[in-house]
């Protein structure tokens, strides 16, 4: 299955052709406030560097967050055009799960291991989550200040011997290049590596695979976490 993947809720953003879990062609660039024209640039390049048309795509796929609000709007909307445009299915997938199955699947974090991924939610926070190796989320998306205990997870020790201590809970691997120069809890290591110091368009595409046709793309929300910097203007009545 052909799928075009896009990400855009970093200031690197990114599209790339995923065809049966497998990486075809790329195009990266980094311009947070530009995702609107850049992003179709990139698909552009895409499509070009596969030698394929619009037409040959099977499937969208896109980041729905959290990260960059302006980013996340214009990653969703834009994949919702070209779906509805091609009659494709659409299916999104949440940035910090895809940080977080790169990581497993580059053997930055193993099969018992948690990772805790991380984006820059700018205000001095950061956005955060964490999984398993199957992709169970652990904790949920959410935002925390930017500071050492942010990276802090407790999970409770293994069963041990009757009148013995159980063994220590799972290892802890943070990915996101935000927690670089974080001194890390105790226990706690980070990871980097380019497919999860951000979110990747290709894995978003490799997680998104699964899920097309599950549910109606025009359903398919940013995932915003906090609410959005502004707000529409309220109207005076009378």
């Amino acid at each position: 299955m052909k799928i075009l993947a896009l990400s855009t809720s970093t200031p690197r953003g990114s599209a790339a052709l995923v065809r049966d879990g497998v990486e075809v062609a790329a195009s990266v660039y980094v311009d947070l406030q530009g995702h609107s024209a850049r992003l179709f640039e990139a698909i552009d390049a895409v499509l070009a560097q596969a030698g394929e048309g619009r037409g040959a795509l099977e499937g969208l796929a896109c980041d729905v967050g959290p990260g960059s609000f302006t980013g996340v709007r214009v990653g969703v909307a834009s994949a919702k055009g070209i779906a509805l445009g091609l009659g494709l299915p659409l299916a999104g997938v949440v940035s910090l799960e895809a940080m977080a199955a790169a990581a497993f699947a580059a053997g930055a974090a193993g099969p018992g291991s948690v990772v805790l991924a991380a984006v820059d939610a700018k205000k001095s926070e950061v956005f955060l989550a964490a999984y398993d190796a199957a992709g169970t989320v652990l904790l949920a998306p959410c935002a925390r200040p930017l500071a050492p205990a942010a990276f802090a997870l407790d999970f409770p020790p293994g069963p041990g011997s009757p009148g013995l201590p159980g063994p220590p809970g799972p290892r802890v691997v943070v990915v996101g290049e935000v927690a670089a120069g974080i001194a890390l809890p105790a226990g706690v290591s980070l990871a980097r590596g380019a497919s999860f110091d951000l979110p990747d368009a290709a894995w978003i595409g490799r997680l998104a695979a699964a899920r097309l046709g599950r549910e109606p793309g025009d359903e398919i929300e940013p995932l915003y976490v906090r609410a959005p910097d502004a707000t529409p203007a309220r109207r005076e009545v009378g």
